[in-house]
């Protein structure tokens, strides 16, 4: 059996793929029962009994083609006013390929006669004519019935009809009847002179000089639909060939449209179309948050490689359904996010090979196009990081819900579309950035939600739900900035950056003076939230839980010589702050082999954090505001100080670490200072002692304290 390749029949623009599955459905049912296609790369192959020649002869000379006719639409050809050169030329040629259009229009005519229609009927009487045409038309009408509308009933059993995104509103869009305009050109094409060169262009992609000026195609090929900067100069006139306007329509007849409703909820029947779901703004370049608000929902098309029948298409088509799996199960793919969820954890699982995600949005005026928003491959296994959505899929669902809503802060749109384009990258990639995006966007959805947790609480939208650990597995990289995030993070950062107590929110007008997180750069956000510990220490408020995390000196070493992004740091920590942290396993900082910090910094955090066992931590007075102020000479005589009451040998530590930093304390106080809101362990405070004093101390002196740098918190 010969294999023909049709470059004509690409996955993208739209009206191409559609043409592909047009050619498979017409050669099945009309020439070789037996073909079959696949997509091989970004060409469709055909595996037939036909060779590249006889399917040209196929379709020029026996091509019978379906009756496409919509009556319900004004300009289809039916009423008075109407372009009738369609519809007339079929009805007088004798042509047997039109045998089964000319019963079709003779039906929808008496139809119209028997109820008495000369015009367009008003919106309430359109469901009435549908049922009455499918009762009275042939059988050969009904597949476009069923892939441009469906008939509805709300819960007064009010019926009304729905229109699949595909075919616009019932097989029209704006001004262009696809129906009516159908009947056209198959009178040009079968019934005119024959154009070989255009039947070969739409076949096999090769050049032709017959495209047709004026032809409107629609929404399915934006390029050739013509108007400003579609060519050269400020203009074009649409240019198509009329056999892709043909062969797409017949294509889009394997899609039916179907009604479903859930039986457990009495909620409305609603539209089932294959492959498609509610529009995310999200995932492509051009995303706005209009695009949810004027789009007609998204389409997934498959890609398949292994070749597949006519039969086997219709049955997927028929399908065309995804499950997104959380922990309660299974539910359908609601949103593009979720279509994408349910890919990656092959929630699509029959032998596909990849999709073609495609919005009809609002492009170029008022005008909607099938724009591609991208390709999705089907792993070979499941993503492993796409199962840490499950628990978050409750709260996921109820964040679009209130930030796509008609009174939604602008702020919440836009927290949304960076989490679901956060969401499509974690689908995309299974790597720890992917993670650390979504955690990123994540931290600033919850923010954004703060601005206005008065609004949010009377949604029933609560803070982000506690992560579990796997979070923080998947989300490590060894970078310093993930672990100085993870160890802020767990020191109880939550509760500084957003009013969020015990898993819900503060009240609006109550506060309690313990979130200090502000708008300012991250180094005075950290001394603001070491001050604020300070004081609820002082006050005998101090935290009872422990840091399960430690920041490693040398990573304090690279953030306080400016070596780390601050901004990374803050937007880490942020999401790992959302991390479920009295459930996390302790984790040990590095090894004592790394880059210790200045000696300016390891005085200030002793005095700070460190005291002889037994004793009781007290308080340095003007300390930190001092570091903060830019005063680190001032600060680190304070500290020394407090060391030498702790019955340190304060001369030996000034005569050991001479390059204190007392000549570019100025540039690197605020950063010590900073430093200092990291949690160290007891371990790093040993260090930090053998930074101040002379090697002799400790072999010459019986410590107090335990050498073994073990990740026990400070006292």
């Amino acid at each position: 059996m010969p294999d023909i390749y049709l470059d004509g029949c690409r996955p993208e623009p739209l009206a191409h793929y559609l043409k592909a599955l047009g050619v498979l459905r017409l050669i099945g049912e009309q020439a070789d029962p037996a073909v079959r296609g696949a997509w091989d790369g970004d060409r469709f192959h055909l595996h037939t009994t036909l060779d590249a020649e006889a399917l040209v002869e196929f379709f020029a000379r026996r091509y019978a083609p379906t009756p496409l006719v919509s009556p319900w639409n004004g300009g289809s050809g039916f009423y008075t006013g109407d372009q009738r050169s369609g519809v007339d030329a079929i009805m007088a040629s004798d042509d047997p390929r039109f045998a089964p259009y000319r019963r079709t229009i003779a039906g929808v005519q008496r139809v119209l006669a028997g109820r008495g229609l000369t015009a367009k009927p008003e919106k309430e009487h359109k469901p009435a004519l549908v049922e009455h045409l499918r009762s009275e038309l042939d059988d050969d009408a009904l597949p476009w019935l069923d892939a441009a509308l469906a008939i509805t009933a709300d819960d007064e059993g009010e019926r009304g009809l729905r229109f699949p995104p595909l075919l616009g509103t019932g097989g029209n869009d704006g001004r262009l009847e696809f129906g009516n305009n159908q009947m056209q050109r198959l009178v040009e094409l079968l019934l005119g002179a024959p154009v070989p060169a255009l039947l070969r262009g739409a076949l096999f992609g090769e050049p032709t000089a017959g495209l047709v000026k004026g032809r409107a195609i629609g929404q399915f090929l934006p390029a050739g639909a013509g108007g400003a900067n579609a060519g050269p100069g400020f203009d074009r006139d649409s240019l198509i060939n009329p056999w892709d306007y043909v062969l797409m329509l017949e294509g889009a007849l394997l899609f039916a449209a179907a009604v479903t409703r859930r039986l457990e909820a009495p909620v409305p029947g609603t539209l089932a179309f294959p492959f498609t779901v509610r529009a995310s703004a999200s995932g492509y370049g051009s995303s706005a948050r209009s695009d949810e608000l004027e789009t007609r929902d998204e389409l997934w098309l498959p890609l398949w490689h292994k070749p597949a029948t006519l039969r086997e298409l219709q049955v997927l088509f028929a399908e065309g359904r995804a499950k997104v799996h959380h922990a309660g199960g299974s539910r359908p793919a609601a949103t593009g996010v979720d279509f994408a969820r349910a890919v990656t954890g092959l929630g699509v699982d029959r032998g596909l090979a990849g999709f073609v995600r495609y919005g009809f949005l609002v492009r170029n005026g008022l005008s909607y196009l099938a724009t591609p928003l991208g390709r999705w491959q089907v792993p070979d296994r499941p993503g492993k990081h796409v199962e840490l959505l499950a628990p978050l899929d409750t709260w996921l669902a109820r964040f679009r819900r209130a930030a796509t809503g008609s009174h939604a802060p602008a702020s919440h749109g836009r927290a949304l579309r960076r989490l679901e384009s956060a969401l499509l990258g974690l689908c995309h990639a299974d790597d720890p950035p992917a993670v650390q995006a979504v955690l990123i966007a994540l931290g600033e959805a919850e923010a954004a939600l703060a601005r206005s947790r008065g609004d949010a609480a009377q949604q029933g939208l609560g803070p982000v739900p506690p992560l579990p650990e796997l979070w923080l597995d998947r989300a490590i990289d060894g970078s310093s900035e993930l672990r100085l995030a993870a160890a802020l993070a767990s020191d109880g950062l939550r509760e500084r950056l957003v009013p969020v107590r015990s898993g819900r929110w503060l009240p609006p007008k109550q506060t309690d003076g313990r979130t200090v997180w502000g708008e300012c750069d991250l180094v005075r956000n950290l001394v603001a939230c070491r001050q604020r510990a300070d004081l609820e220490r002082a006050q005998g408020r101090a935290a009872t839980a422990q840091p399960r995390w430690f920041a490693a000196l040398g990573d304090l070493a690279a953030f306080i010589d400016g070596a780390t992004d601050d901004r990374r740091i803050e937007a880490l920590a942020r999401g790992l702050a959302l991390v479920d942290w009295p459930r996390v396993t302790r984790h040990q900082d590095p090894t004592p082999r790394e880059p210790s910090p200045p000696a300016a910094f390891a005085a200030v955090a002793l005095a700070l954090g460190w005291c002889p066992e037994g004793q009781v931590l007290q308080d340095t007075p003007g300390l930190l505001t001092r570091a903060a102020a830019g005063d680190l000479p001032g600060a680190v005589t304070l500290a020394l100080r407090r060391l030498q009451g702790h019955g340190l040998p304060t001369r030996s530590m000034l005569f050991h670490a001479g390059h204190i930093g007392f000549a570019d304390a100025p540039a690197r106080s605020a950063r010590v200072a900073a430093a200092l809101a990291f949690p160290l362990s007891r371990g790093s405070f040993t260090r930090l002692r053998a930074v101040l004093l002379p090697r002799h101390y400790f072999e010459d002196r019986e410590s107090s304290e335990p050498s073994d740098p073990t990740p026990e918190p400070t006292p």
